[in-house]
């Protein structure tokens, strides 16, 4: 082989390697492990105000007083455990609300047919962002289940909603509502919003949490497989130039 091929040869190779060195830093990057954060809800388990003594011998308060929240009149806050824990005879209260103690706190939002549940939150939507809304939805027992809804918003703009999972009597399920934005979304910089609905007798809600993560832009992905690319090409171009390096010599 010439002198001027071998030459040409490592030339080549090492403009590959400019290549994969800058298009690695893309790599350095992406973060190895993307954490989710949690975006503040006030009043997140419905723990205020402290529900009083009604009238039936249970903890409770309605008409829409729900602190932090903007709720209809058929709405308001329940102390399941303290209710039970007061139920007499004469009292209206039969069974226990719950077979087991609520998700978060002590007490729950309650809502009766076509009841609303709404909190405007600080935090906007962002671009290239996942978010996971949680609500635990109760049925109560031999309270009967009609159904409810959980949304998530951005101004007045539902991007997504949940009403598929229903619990067992005297239980509460996670409820999760997932959305994914996009570079380009036309509601970026809108206010978020949760809104819980219920569409019968005493659906309870309790522990509302909202997860934002960031997800990477899909140029960024693609650099990160170039870069990948680049590597594999000048390694086996280094692997030739050896090979043909010790043919020359001998």
């Amino acid at each position: 082989m010439k002198l001027t091929q071998l030459i040409k040869l490592s030339k080549n190779g090492l403009n590959s390697l400019k290549i994969a060195i800058f298009f690695s830093f893309l790599i350095v990057a992406i973060p190895t492990q993307v954490k989710a954060a949690s975006i503040n809800i006030l009043n997140h388990s419905f723990e205020g105000p402290e529900a009083p003594l009604n009238r039936f011998g249970g903890f409770s308060i309605g008409g829409g007083n729900i602190n932090s929240w903007v709720a209809s009149s058929t709405t308001g806050v329940l102390n399941p455990s303290k209710s039970d824990a007061n139920a007499t005879s004469d009292s209206i209260i039969f069974d226990s609300y719950y077979d087991e103690p609520v998700p978060d706190g002590v007490q729950v939002a309650w809502g009766n047919e076509d009841a609303t549940i709404f909190q405007r939150l600080s935090a906007t939507l962002e671009s290239n962002t996942k978010y996971t809304l949680g609500v635990y939805v109760g049925q109560r027992n031999r309270s009967g289940f009609v159904g409810y809804n959980i949304e998530l918003l951005a101004g007045n703009t539902v991007l997504a909603s949940n009403n598929s999972i229903t619990p067992d009597p005297g239980t509460f399920s996670l409820v999760n509502v997932h959305y994914t934005s996009s570079n380009n979304d036309p509601l970026i910089g809108q206010a978020l919003g949760i809104r819980l609905s219920s569409s019968g007798i005493q659906t309870n809600f309790d522990n509302v949490t909202l997860d934002a993560t960031a997800v990477p832009e899909p140029l960024t992905i693609l650099g990160v497989g170039t870069a990948i690319g680049f590597g594999t090409i000048f390694k086996r171009k280094i692997a030739k130039s050896k090979s043909k390096k010790e043919f020359f010599a001998n």
